[in-house]
């Protein structure tokens, strides 16, 4: 597991590209791109990865996704195409989305691309045969009336959306969730029990890892896409 502590997100983190990720041919129906891949936090035992990837033109193979993926894409575009219906979404540079685990689809990349990224994907939890969503889940303002998410898996761990925060002050609490947060607009200064204070503004991404106390200084008011997921505990 990767240090208990607040984690500044880079959209070009040091040394990035040096070292290509390890691709299979059976992943592609296209020839091999150049992908590069930088980890910031990994829990195997709750299946939870934060971090930075890339690729250039490719096509995968058509499978049911494997894991709940929120992204935010950095650069580049993006067409996701569903394999049962052939109906393609698009998703642009400065959009964040979530691919649904089981959703059956096919991803077709003309051109670079950059996202951050957040997988959940719990080794106990199998691939459901119906998905929440038979499409991608778009973070939008246009969300359901007295909620502010997007997308929530089956289970009710893993939820996705934006939200809106006004200018105040959130006192020293434990998280018992883990967060990752993209700020669309404003600024919020975070303050972990350790002392250490984290400002962060507009286009910046950061995670909190569950069980990190931190107090919240809200000084320009917020939208933030943001995923939440909750610990799966052992019986």
């Amino acid at each position: 597991m990767s240090d208990n502590k607040i984690i500044r997100l880079s959209q070009a983190p040091a040394k990035f590209g040096d070292s290509p990720d390890e691709l299979e041919p059976s992943m592609f129906v296209s020839d091999l791109p150049v992908q590069n891949s930088h980890s910031y936090y990994e829990d195997d035992e709750q299946g939870l990865y934060v971090g930075v990837w890339d690729t250039d033109d490719m096509i995968e193979a058509a499978n049911p996704y494997p894991c709940d993926e929120f992204m935010v894409l950095i650069e580049g575009a993006v067409e996701i195409k569903n394999t049962q219906t052939g109906l393609s979404e698009t998703v642009l540079a400065g959009e964040s989305f979530v691919i649904p685990k089981g959703y059956d689809c096919q991803w077709h990349q003309q051109g670079y691309l950059r996202k951050f990224y957040v997988i959940s994907e719990h080794p106990d939890e199998v691939i459901p045969l119906r998905p929440t969503l038979t499409g991608i889940a778009k973070i939008n303002i246009e969300t359901q009336k007295g909620k502010n998410y997007c997308y929530q898996d089956n289970n009710k761990r893993f939820t996705a959306g934006i939200r809106e925060n006004a200018i105040g002050e959130m006192p020293l609490t434990m998280n018992i969730n883990s967060h990752f947060i993209y700020l669309k607009k404003g600024s919020v200064t975070i303050k972990e029990s350790t002392g250490t204070e984290h400002t962060f503004r507009s286009g910046e991404a950061f995670y909190i890892p569950a069980n990190v106390t931190c107090s919240w200084s809200i000084t320009e008011n917020t939208l933030q896409h943001y995923v939440e997921i909750s610990p799966l505990l052992a019986d």
